[in-house]
């Protein structure tokens, strides 16, 4: 019997072991010289990270309207804020999602320009648009910076969404996400960059906090997710 279970549980080979060592000395330089983030990706990516599933895969092969209200926010300095998030959730939307198709963000808008940046009616919105769904992101804060803070950006943003089937214009999805940070542990002064380029950065990531509830992602991808990319915004 105790020979079965030593034949169970074989120790690994040297070569294992060795990369392993490797593992742990390399996290240890890391965490005191780059911080934990730069260790996180380094242990993904030896360990072979890990997928998320995603949550909703109903978008496959269908056409998608997507649109982002607010009737919370009075800030001047983000009045553009919902259609560039509805346009950057939309673009993450086209590169993850196979078969999809995204009604246009012109398209939108002008629809939106007619009818008061209201929805009433989402089935009415949807078949508008010719759409199989409606993705209604609605967003219940947001700002880049706090007057409690002058000189400094750190994002903060309220949001949850909404699925809307066009068959029946019922809602087949719902999500209230926690108030989402970036970045988390740290801030950005202004002194190091303006505050457009701050406000992208943060809407794209706040986009693909939306987005990858639709599709299946690696954890390395968000770790080493280029935040410099602007996604056409």
């Amino acid at each position: 019997m105790g020979n079965s279970e030593m034949t169970d549980h074989k120790r690994p080979s040297g070569s294992a072991g060795l990369k392993w060592c490797f593992v742990f000395w390399l996290a240890g330089v890391l965490c005191l010289t780059t911080g934990c983030q730069a260790l996180l990706a380094t242990f993904l990516l030896m360990t072979g990270g890990m997928e998320t599933k995603a949550k909703y895969k109903f978008f496959k092969g269908k056409k998608v309207a997507v649109v982002c209200l607010s009737e919370n926010m009075t800030d001047p300095r983000y009045d553009d804020v919902p259609r560039d998030l509805a346009k950057a959730v939309g673009l993450h939307l086209m590169q993850n999602v196979k078969k999809i198709e995204i009604v246009s963000t012109t398209s939108v808008n002008k629809w939106l320009d007619r009818h008061d940046n209201k929805i009433e009616d989402f089935q009415k919105f949807g078949k508008d648009m010719e759409a199989d769904m409606v993705l209604a992101i609605y967003l219940d804060s947001f700002e880049t910076s706090s007057s409690s803070s002058p000189g400094i950006y750190q994002g903060r943003a309220g949001t949850s969404f909404t699925v809307y089937e066009m068959k029946t214009g019922n809602a087949i999805a719902s999500e209230s996400l926690p108030e989402y940070v970036y970045p988390p542990n740290a801030r950005t002064l202004a002194t190091e960059m303006r505050e457009s380029d701050f406000k992208k950065r943060y809407l794209i990531q706040l986009s693909r906090c939306i987005a990858c509830f639709f599709y299946s992602y690696d954890h390395r991808e968000l770790v080493a997710m280029d935040a410099h990319s602007e996604l056409g915004l």
